[in-house]
């Protein structure tokens, strides 16, 4: 996969990680060619790359940034997880829209950025488009305006 060490190192980027990609683009292959990607995956994907557990108990809260509070932790942010990954808004021409939710939901205590920005390349894949052809956030700020021009929404 052409591309994928920039794009790793990118996504690392952003969270201000500035480690070289090294075992985590086995774990990146591995998830990239699932055939389905579910909260299961997920788990093991995030494990992987940020050793951080889906927030599945109650009290396990995060905040990110100083205005986003995601749902609290327990047993919803699994169902809300997988509604995410079931329902239309999962459907081909609908990465950034998926990365929007599963972001705002934030359903790990670490590595959401991360495994936000693989799941939307999983799905770019899925589209047969090319999520290295261009960086995670030229690629974002496209999807996005389409998005909105298309939907009125993101």
């Amino acid at each position: 996969m052409n591309g994928l060490n920039d794009f790793i190192e990118e996504s690392n980027r952003i969270e201000g990680i500035k480690k070289s990609p090294g075992k985590e683009v086995e774990a990146y292959v591995k998830f990239l060619a699932l055939p389905v990607v579910g909260v299961a995956a997920l788990e093991e994907f995030v494990l992987e790359i940020a050793r951080a557990q889906l927030r599945l108990i109650p009290g396990m809260n995060v905040r990110v940034g100083k205005n986003h509070v995601p749902p609290a932790g327990g047993p919803g942010i699994p169902k809300r997880l997988e509604a995410i990954l079931t329902t239309p808004g999962y459907a081909p021409g609908a990465p950034w829209r998926t990365h929007v939710r599963y972001e705002t939901l934030h359903p790990f205590m670490d590595g959401n950025g991360r495994s936000g920005r693989a799941l939307w390349a999983w799905m770019r894949l899925r589209e047969d488009r090319d999520p290295f052809a261009l960086g995670f956030l030229h690629s974002a700020y496209y999807e996005a305006l389409e998005s909105q021009r298309k939907h009125g929404q993101t």
